[in-house]
C-alpha cells in the first residue's frame, strides 16, 4: 500500500492519514478513488445553481484540500528550463502506452510545479515557448482515456492560463478545439474538467471573435453537455468584457452572442434553457435596449 501511495506522489501527511485508517476496519479507499478525489474540483459544471447531487456525493475533504495546490519547483537558468522541456518530449512521442502514461502524468505534475515557481516570471519567454513546444503532448494528456492523466493535463492548461493570461493567446484556437470536444465525451469527470478549463481560458486570454465562434458551435452541438456549458462560457465572456463592450460590438461578436442566447433559450433540453436564462440577464445588463427588443 505504501509503495502505491509513493508511486502516485501522495503527500506524507495524507499517507499517514490513510495508513492510520487501516487499523479501523482493515480496508482503505482504492488508489484509483483516492487519485480521482484528490484532483482539483475547481468549478462545478452547475456553478450557477449548486447541484444537490454534488453535495450528496461522498467526499474525502482532507485529500481534496491537499491536492488543490502543488509545491513550487524552481529553476536557475534559461538553459535548465529548456532542458527540462527537452527531456519531457520523449514521454509524449507516439501513442499512449502502459510504458509512458505515468511518465506523462508526472511530467504534467512537474509543469504545474514549475508554473507556481519562478519560471513564468523570471524566464517568461522561455517558459511560454516551452509550453507551446510541448502543447501537442499536453493535449495528448488532456485527451487520454485515463481519467487521472486527462485531469492532470487539464490542470496544466488551467493553471498556465491563470498565470500567462494573454500569453496563451497564440494557443487558444487549438486548445478550445480539443477541450470542447472533450466536453462532449461520455466520461463525466473528463467532461466537467473540460468545461472548467474552457471557462478559465475564456476568463484569462484576450477577447477574439474566434472565441465566440467556438461558443456558437458548442451551442449547436448534438450533445447536451457542450450546449449546457456554452451558456456558462458565454456568461463568463460577457462579465469579462462588460467594461469594454466595444471589443465585442465591433467584430461581429454581438450578433453571435445574441444567436447563442436565442438558441439556448429555445433548446429542447430544459437544463440548457435554464442555464441560458442566467446568461441572458448578464447580457441584458450590458445591452439593455437590445435585450428588450
Amino acid at each position: 500500500m505504501k509503495k502505491q501511495l509513493k508511486t502516485f506522489n501522495v503527500r506524507s501527511t495524507i499517507v499517514a492519514a490513510i495508513i492510520g485508517q487501516l487499523g479501523h476496519n482493515g480496508s482503505v479507499e482504492p488508489i484509483s478513488a483516492i487519485q480521482e478525489n484528490a484532483l482539483p474540483a475547481s468549478r462545478s459544471v452547475f456553478a450557477d445553481s449548486a447541484s444537490s447531487q454534488a453535495s450528496a456525493r461522498p467526499a474525502t475533504p482532507v485529500i481534496e484540500a491537499k491536492f488543490e495546490h502543488v509545491e513550487p519547483a524552481y529553476v536557475n537558468t534559461h538553459r535548465e528550463l529548456e532542458e527540462i522541456f527537452r527531456d519531457m518530449h520523449q514521454f509524449f512521442e507516439g501513442k499512449e502506452s502502459e510504458q509512458n502514461w505515468l511518465k506523462r502524468e508526472q511530467s504534467c505534475t512537474r509543469l504545474r510545479k514549475l508554473n507556481v515557481g519562478n519560471a513564468p516570471t523570471e524566464f517568461h519567454d522561455t517558459w511560454l515557448a516551452g509550453i507551446k513546444g510541448l502543447l501537442d503532448g499536453i493535449l495528448k494528456a488532456v485527451n487520454s482515456l485515463r481519467t487521472s492523466l486527462s485531469k492532470e493535463g487539464c490542470s496544466v492548461v488551467q493553471e498556465v492560463a491563470r498565470t500567462a493570461g494573454p500569453g496563451l493567446d497564440p494557443m487558444v484556437e487549438i486548445l478550445l478545439q480539443n477541450l470542447i470536444k472533450l466536453c462532449g465525451g461520455t466520461k463525466k469527470i473528463a467532461s466537467q474538467a473540460g468545461d472548467t478549463t474552457v471557462d478559465i481560458i475564456i476568463s484569462k486570454v484576450s477577447y477574439s471573435v474566434r472565441i465566440m465562434h467556438h461558443i456558437w458551435l458548442a451551442c449547436q452541438d448534438k450533445n447536451v453537455q457542450p450546449r449546457m456549458y456554452a451558456a456558462g462560457w458565454l456568461k463568463t465572456l460577457l462579465k469579462k468584457e462588460a467594461h469594454h463592450k466595444n471589443h465585442v460590438e465591433h467584430t461581429g461578436g454581438l450578433e453571435l452572442v445574441e444567436k447563442c442566447i436565442k438558441k439556448g433559450l429555445a433548446d429542447a433540453n430544459p437544463g440548457v434553457r435554464e442555464k441560458m436564462r442566467g446568461t441572458y440577464w448578464a447580457y441584458a445588463q450590458i445591452w439593455p435596449t437590445r435585450a428588450e427588443a
